[in-house]
């Protein structure tokens, strides 16, 4: 059974899986135990890792499982979408498999999304099932795509008072429990199956996401290409959220900047504005409400910071999500 370190350099091989690290050394040694080891997937794969400077010895961790040749260590944290590309330029698979460091695949994962998009080729893009390590459900594998009405309800509260209401929390895609497959329009890239030629075809990630909404861009552009991106329940792996999470505030800045520069980038004219108001009217009544009851907190914080997530990502910024305001 081919594994890792066993696939021949210049070779092709069936899939391959890239992943990013930043200072996720403790999640990284169980998935990469895992997609070496015993239970390591059947197909003919590699696994490739790009390091974004991490300090707690993450590169190691990979050099260990994975030898000096498959580990890309990058200078600084360049994000997400940047990280990715790079590990996917020197990848040698008819597919590439996106798995974040604390999603370590259950035994047949691997093999199972990859046996469900070749039957099924017009999906383009397709995702499994997360679960939590006490067994129980985590959504987050998938998801609605960002519309005028979900950022109005988030803007709202209504997403939050109603949640999982297919009318008011839209994004969460309603009572779907996930044991069932079905089309959905964003698949989480954290466990992400996409063949080789149509990432080339879109340019795999917009870089200017540094972190968050890059997976929603590129299941949006496959879909304007004819694509239904969609999801297996069969295909499992066990979600530990918060590798590489900093503050609350911190990590509230980073997908703002995502929701945002999703909204520049798919929106046009009026409903752009919209769509950016919108978002800043949510976090500006958040605020708001925490200096009425005299508990300035979190969301006090991100509103101070505005100027780092209101238009969304520049090339120009750092990953704001590090820094931690004064």
């Amino acid at each position: 059974m081919p594994t890792a370190a066993a696939t021949t350099p210049g070779t092709t091989v069936d899939v391959s899986v890239v992943m990013v690290s930043y200072n996720a050394a403790d999640h990284l040694r169980r998935t990469l135990a895992a997609l070496t080891g015993p239970a390591a997937p059947a197909a003919a794969h590699e696994v490739l890792l790009t390091d974004n400077a991490s300090a707690d010895g993450a590169a190691d961790v990979a050099e260990h499982f994975l030898g000096p040749a498959a580990v890309l260590r990058l200078d600084r944290n360049t994000g997400f979408g940047h990280a990715v590309n790079r590990g996917v330029e020197r990848a040698r698979g008819e597919f590439v498999l996106l798995l974040n460091p604390d999603a370590e695949p259950e035994p047949g994962a691997v093999d199972t999304l990859l046996a469900h998009l070749r039957a099924h080729p017009d999906h383009g893009v397709v995702g499994g099932r997360y679960r939590t390590p006490d067994g129980g459900a985590d959504p987050r594998s998938c998801f609605g795509r960002i519309t005028l009405w979900s950022l109005t309800c988030g803007a709202l509260g209504l997403s939050v008072v109603a949640r999982g209401s297919r009318l008011f929390d839209p994004e969460a895609l309603g009572g779907w429990d996930r044991t069932t497959p079905r089309h959905v329009d964003v698949v989480s890239g954290g466990f992400l199956l996409v063949s080789r030629a149509l990432w080339d075809r879109l340019g795999g990630f917009d870089e200017l996401f540094r972190i968050y909404g890059e997976d929603q861009d590129l299941c949006l552009r496959a879909a304007r290409l004819g694509y239904r991106p969609s999801m297996t329940p069969d295909a499992v792996v066990v979600h530990d959220i918060g590798a590489s999470s900093t503050s609350r505030a911190g990590r509230d800045v980073l997908v703002l900047c995502g929701r945002a520069t999703v909204v520049q980038r798919h929106y046009r004219g009026p409903a752009r504005r919209y769509g950016l108001g919108a978002l800043a009217l949510g976090v500006l009544l958040r605020a708001t409400a925490e200096r009425a009851l005299r508990r300035p907190g979190r969301w006090s914080e991100v509103w101070r910071r505005r100027a780092e997530w209101a238009s969304g990502w520049s090339p120009s910024l750092p990953l704001p999500g590090e820094r931690v305001a004064a």
